[in-house]
């Protein structure tokens, strides 16, 4: 059937995002920091609201589509949940980079980077957020301040100087 004899309305059921959500390995647990435990479990009380508020709204075709877009990220956020491993910063050795360390590297150039060791669920690169599963990550857990790492950028190898480690 061709498309123009389609309603709008038909294809509504085609806006609920795919997921997004980055993959593990198989057998790989599914780390979290406390800090991104929390802001999923506020994120999915914040939705079950907004859901229950567009529930008493009459069954426009938008309500309808808000409501399959609420739920559908209300389902990931509970699978999400269910999987993870909080895991704390380490009770000692606090001066190696591990899981949830922030850290400060400084590039060949001088210019200094922040960086923090998270869950694949709150990566954010925006604020140098990076899931300990990334390739650099990888390369700089285990690393104290003033050790050096080689790390292969898509413009070329660099050396990085780790400046500091710390955790929150």
């Amino acid at each position: 059937m061709s498309k123009a004899f389609t309603r709008e309305s038909d294809d509504e059921a085609e806006e609920v995002p795919a997921s997004s959500r980055p993959l593990l390995p198989p057998g790989v647990k599914n780390y979290i920091t406390p800090g991104g435990a929390q802001r999923l479990r506020d994120e999915l009380a914040e939705l079950a609201e907004r859901k229950r508020g567009i529930a008493g709204q009459s069954e426009s075709p938008q309500a309808g589509s808000e409501q399959r877009k609420l739920e559908a990220r209300i389902r990931q956020l509970q699978q999400i949940l269910e999987s993870v491993v909080v895991t704390g910063p380490p009770a000692s050795g606090r001066d190696m980079v591990r899981f949830g360390a922030a850290l400060k590297v400084r590039r060949a150039n001088n210019e200094e980077t922040a960086y923090r060791i998270v869950g694949v669920d709150e990566t954010d690169f925006e604020r140098g957020w990076i899931s300990w599963l990334s390739p650099l990550a990888r390369q700089l857990v285990g690393r104290r301040a003033g050790e050096r790492v080689r790390f292969k950028f898509p413009a070329g190898d660099e050396e990085l100087l780790v400046v500091e480690v710390g955790y929150d």
